[in-house]
């Protein structure tokens, strides 16, 4: 099997698959406007946090990705904007003219996607681009090959995308989930949200991920844990469970290593429950950590409905047998 991303996209359903076709329109633009765009740029550093949030898959990172856009007073890459991944100030300049300042979420997506143009967007073909991801190779030996980074091209983008904005900036960020260390020290003002939600429903909802996406369970669906060589050839559900056993026990290390003093950790219950409480937590961590406030600019629900897979009992039992497995394997 190819462990090339972009080969995933031939497989998936209909539904969810993406027009080969708009692709490559879109990927020619960006080529055209890149050159023209980065010679614009200015050499100014970065003022304001850098808000980047990962977790499992599943596990409501897009949720509340759209909480704090839609709440804080920060920038954030629309559906528009994100057109633009190799062109950014393009994307952030036309979706001015169109939206103004308009910012909107019905707080609903579809596996990571949202529908209006001016809700959040995950900009995974700019994290992608700057962060060398294009196999599975690629996400696994992270580490090793960080070193080929253009760290300080990526830094000046993200400064100019900024100054753009003229305040902090909210990305869900996966791929940079692997590079905590370097992006704290690179960037300088960040923030860490990690999210984590009950592995048991977490494991269920990628499972039928999997088979809503590709109509099929036995192909990989979403992220890698640095340990997919163990996992690529075991059967769907060990898969399931080793995905999230092990992107768990990575962030959760990789944050008590690098994320010390800049990192809101919240569990879906928890944001589900109390989003004020959740928002505030987050403006307490970037006051004390770069002096940023974060000021709301909304007003947060008072709650969002909390999705628990009860009627799934005899799934969880397999994977809870399969977690006990993975955690006997792994002491």
């Amino acid at each position: 099997m190819s462990d090339s991303l972009r080969h995933f996209n031939e497989k998936r359903t209909e539904r969810y698959q993406k027009d080969s076709g708009e692709e490559d329109f879109l990927l020619a633009m960006n080529r055209l406007l890149q050159a023209q765009e980065q010679a614009s740029y200015r050499d100014v550093e970065i003022e304001h946090p850098l808000i980047f949030i990962f977790g499992p898959p599943r596990s409501g990172t897009t949720l509340i990705s759209q909480l704090i856009a839609h709440c804080c007073d920060t920038g954030f890459i629309n559906n528009l904007m994100a057109r633009f991944w190799l062109a950014p100030l393009h994307g952030i300049k036309l979706s001015r003219s169109v939206f103004g300042d308009q910012r909107h979420t019905a707080f609903q997506s579809d596996y990571a996607r949202t529908t209006d143009l001016s809700d959040i967007h995950e900009y995974g073909y700019f994290w992608r681009h700057w962060l060398r991801k294009e196999t599975l190779e690629d996400v696994t030996q992270s580490a090793e090959r960080e070193e080929n980074i253009d760290w300080e091209s990526l830094k000046k983008t993200l400064a100019n995308m900024q100054l753009a904005f003229g305040r902090p900036l909210v990305f869900k960020n996966i791929f940079g989930s692997y590079h905590l260390r370097k992006m704290r020290e690179m960037l300088g003002k960040v923030l860490y949200v990690y999210i984590e939600r009950d592995p048991l429903d977490t494991a269920v909802s990628i499972l039928d991920a999997r088979r809503k996406y590709y109509g099929d369970e036995r192909t990989w669906w979403s992220y890698t844990p640095v340990e997919y060589e163990r996992l690529k050839n075991r059967d769907p559900w060990y898969q399931i469970a080793g995905q999230v056993f092990y992107l768990q026990r990575y962030y959760r290390e990789q944050l008590r290593r690098h994320g010390q003093g800049v990192t809101l950790q919240v569990s879906y219950p928890e944001m589900c429950a109390n989003p004020a409480g959740v928002l505030a937590e987050l403006q307490g961590i970037s006051e004390k950590a770069h002096g940023a406030p974060l000021p709301l600019i909304q007003s947060p629900p008072a709650s969002f409905p909390l999705r628990v897979y009860h009627d799934r009992e005899t799934d969880k039992a397999r994977f809870r047998d399969l977690f006990d497995q993975l955690a006997q394997e792994n002491p």
